[in-house]
């Protein structure tokens, strides 16, 4: 068995410094490897292997294209990692902000929570959380994309169908400023690219989890 690690091409492009230092703390495993984008990095898994992911659109393609592995959020692995050294944030209360494709996965919802906890964080709750969340940021309000619809079609199409309300930037704006309003925590996290674009958009003050997590690395 052989983990692998998918860092999310559209992470590294917008947290290159986290990025960086998160692969280079998971090169220090020995039975671990970093492996490249996920729509091409399939073929490298066989039956067994674990598969950890930070983005939610990685863990649906791998989930749908590679049902052979066991694929689990970077969030759980580090929590399991006695090693991990996590940064102090001395008791600050953070809004989590739940992704719509993550809430089939309570597991990953719940490492995120306890993950703030170790970092000494106090999470804050909004009413629409875990599955009964229906946010996710600007992908909500985006055509999926063609890779996306070819790769996974069985989870895309039905999202396509069922959730995409298809926006232009100002209303998006609009629709993420009144979202973002309910907020009483002077920063929030998320988990998921799309989402922290949507809270960014709407004028709250995001921040993603990793960009948390590895501060001190």
């Amino acid at each position: 068995m052989t983990t692998y690690y998918l860092p999310s091409c559209r992470f590294k492009a917008g947290h290159k410094e986290t990025s960086e230092k998160i692969q280079a703390y998971l090169r220090t495993k020995d039975d671990l490897v970093i492996a490249g984008c996920c729509r091409v990095s399939q073929g490298l898994f066989k039956e067994g292997d674990r598969v950890l992911t930070n983005c939610t659109s990685c863990a649906i393609i791998t989930d749908e294209v590679s049902p052979q592995t066991k694929e689990i959020s970077l969030y759980e692995y580090l929590l399991e990692d006695r090693d991990f050294k996590w940064p102090d944030y001395h008791g600050e209360a953070i809004t989590v902000q739940d992704c719509y494709r993550s809430k089939h996965k309570p597991e990953m919802q719940k490492a995120i929570r306890k993950c703030l906890e170790k970092m000494n964080m106090v999470p804050v709750e909004i009413e629409e959380n875990f599955e009964k969340t229906m946010f996710d940021g600007t992908f909500r309000y985006e055509p999926i994309s063609a890779s996306n619809l070819k790769l996974a079609p069985k989870y895309f199409e039905k999202l396509q169908k069922e959730y995409i309300e298809v926006l232009p930037v100002e209303q998006q704006k609009k629709e993420l400023e009144n979202w973002v309003s309910q907020y009483k925590t002077d920063r929030v996290t998320v988990y998921c690219n799309s989402c922290l674009k949507g809270v960014l958009l709407g004028g709250a003050n995001g921040i993603h989890i990793l960009d948390l997590i590895a501060r001190d690395l």
